[in-house]
């Protein structure tokens, strides 16, 4: 099924979708993103991802954006494609002004782009059976992590390691020596029953799947801490695990050729994921009147 856009409110196929050479996002990169995975035609944890596109617009000073626009042609775009599993890419950009560094003044109305794809999670699913091996890289990015913007190169740089490696994912390491997320994902582990991550703030991102699963985690008994791990104490932690839009759960086996636990997703990531996906299923089935 062909995959549809919709740019400043007019729908078409994505492979005409065309923006001016002048566009601030073509230019600086001075854009920020969401992407939303659809089940049965519907996004999942969408007023999750809906708050973190209104705050890294705010961080970010971007004229005035009507959201509720946006995720009406969201909606639309999601209708008129026909694609019931697949993902939302929706990207915004400061607009398209003479190219200078200073933000346009007077504003100019952003540009918007939502583009509907399918999505095939079987790859992903054989491997949530068996887990994942990653490397370890530096983490290069900028200071705002925490705002999700489509300044992407460091993390691409350190995905393409991984993958000419023939590995999942790339785990960051900042200057300090600590643990931060991963190159698309976000970092979980698990040490004494407890499920842990990086403190939040400027050097990861807030990922809505990692903000659900924690949540989920303590709902069912698991509880999680806010912890700092260098990346000795993650490859010695009972189990890790990566957590995004379209991964889901997953665990990981072996970080830099070394083996986490016995080798194999271990008990709590075990539960984790079966949880994940019932509850997509219970969110998706109609609630009776």
């Amino acid at each position: 099924m062909e995959s549809l856009a919709c740019l400043n409110g007019e729908l078409m196929p994505a492979d005409q979708a065309r923006v001016p050479i002048w566009d601030r996002g073509f230019l600086f990169g001075d854009a920020v993103y969401e992407v939303m995975r659809i089940y049965q035609g519907r996004c999942w944890l969408e007023d999750a991802h809906m708050a973190r596109l209104r705050r890294s617009l705010a961080e970010l000073a971007f004229p005035a954006v009507d959201l509720e626009v946006l995720l009406a042609r969201t909606h639309r775009t999601i209708v008129n494609s026909e694609i019931q599993e697949g993902t939302v890419y929706i990207h915004l950009t400061r607009g398209v002004a003479p190219r200078t560094h200073a933000f346009p003044d007077p504003p100019v109305a952003p540009t918007e782009l939502i583009v509907v794809r399918q999505f095939d999670d079987t790859p992903v699913a054989r491997l949530r059976e068996t887990g994942v091996q990653v490397i370890s890289r530096p983490d290069e990015r900028w200071g705002r992590c925490d705002i999700k913007t489509t300044n992407l190169l460091a993390n691409v740089v350190a995905f393409d390691t991984a993958k000419r490696a023939g590995k999942f994912e790339a785990i960051l390491v900042g200057p300090d020596g600590f643990v931060t997320e991963a190159t698309h994902t976000s970092v979980l582990w698990i040490r004494g029953g407890c499920l842990q991550g990086t403190p939040e703030g400027p050097n990861i991102l807030p990922g809505t799947s990692r903000h659900f699963l924690m949540r989920l985690a303590q709902e069912h008994g698991i509880p999680y801490a806010d912890t700092k791990v260098t990346l000795e104490e993650l490859i010695g932690a009972d189990e890790v695990l990566l957590a995004g839009t379209t991964t889901e759960v997953i665990a990981i086996t072996q970080i830099d050729g070394k083996t986490i636990g016995d080798g194999t997703p271990g008990p709590l990531v075990g539960r984790l994921q079966p949880l994940y996906r019932e509850a997509v299923l219970n969110w998706l089935t109609p609630k009776s009147a």
